[in-house]
């Protein structure tokens, strides 16, 4: 279930993204995705970690209610290795996302669309 889950997330969120990419009225849908998804990067990295951290958090409260103070040491030592690992792969994939929002609005590739031809 949980595969099946994070797989229906990730389309919704492609059909979402080519949705808001439509709205902006560029002539590449995709290139508008990408420029929506720079812009909006700061937010879904925060939601990210909040939601991350959250678990780690639920993780170390629980293991604490159940007594068992050598799996909440773990789990927070672990849980900041992690968001901390999280935080910087989110924040590169951020400034890669800036860049080809750039690149992408410099080139401006657009779809080539076929006409009959006349004899």
């Amino acid at each position: 279930m949980g595969k099946f889950g994070l797989l229906v997330s990730g389309v919704l969120l492609g059909l979402a993204s080519f949705a808001f990419a439509q709205q902006a009225g560029s002539v590449n849908p995709l290139c508008s995705m990408v420029q929506a998804l720079a812009s909006n990067w700061g937010i879904i990295m925060a939601l990210v970690m909040v939601i991350l951290g959250g678990m780690v958090i639920a993780a170390g409260v629980m293991n604490l209610v159940q007594g068992k103070f050598a799996f909440v040491l773990a789990v927070v030592i672990g849980g900041t290795v992690l968001l901390i690992a999280a935080y910087r792969l989110m924040d590169a994939a951020g400034n890669q996302l800036n860049t080809l929002a750039k690149n992408c609005q410099g080139a401006q590739i657009e779809f080539v669309k076929p006409v009959a031809k006349v004899d």
